[in-house]
């Protein structure tokens, strides 16, 4: 049984990702692939894909590199383990704000279901994942463009 008590299936996911594109639409042109459950934003030049993604039945939203074949992100936790320190200190993630088995990754417990906690849920994804961008154009190389 989830946290919650409910299921995934009534997340109204579509809904969650028009508005957060309504409220970004910047990210749009970002976008490297997008499923009922996730955004990647890619940084190509660096083969790595920021992946937002909503968790509803644990009441979690969160960020973290994925994976996208397609941009070259692959063996991505391997290649970035060695700069895992420098991101969690350029981040200041704390152990409570990570999940277990995603590598580098920033969680915020929130209330999925709640429709009101989607302007700010939406906000928060896209600002997490810029602060991971710059995370990663400083750690991995300025002299490349993210």
């Amino acid at each position: 049984m989830s946290r919650t008590g409910r299921s995934a299936a009534e997340f109204r996911h579509h809904s969650f990702w028009a508005l957060f594109d309504e409220r970004h639409p910047d990210e749009r042109a970002r976008r490297a692939r997008r499923g009922p459950w996730f955004w990647q934003r890619g940084l190509p030049a660096f083969e790595v894909v920021i992946t937002m993604y909503v968790a509803p039945e644990q009441n979690v939203v969160g960020v973290f590199f994925g994976r996208n074949e397609r941009l070259g992100a692959v063996q991505v936790g391997q290649r970035l383990e060695p700069y895992r320190a420098a991101f969690e200190n350029r981040l200041s993630l704390r152990p409570e704000q990570s999940a277990d088995g995603l590598g580098v990754n920033s969680i915020w417990r929130v209330n999925c279901y709640a429709e009101d906690n989607w302007p700010a849920m939406a906000d928060w994804l896209v600002t997490e994942a810029t602060r991971f961008e710059r995370a990663v154009a400083e750690i991995l190389g300025a002299g490349r463009q993210a």
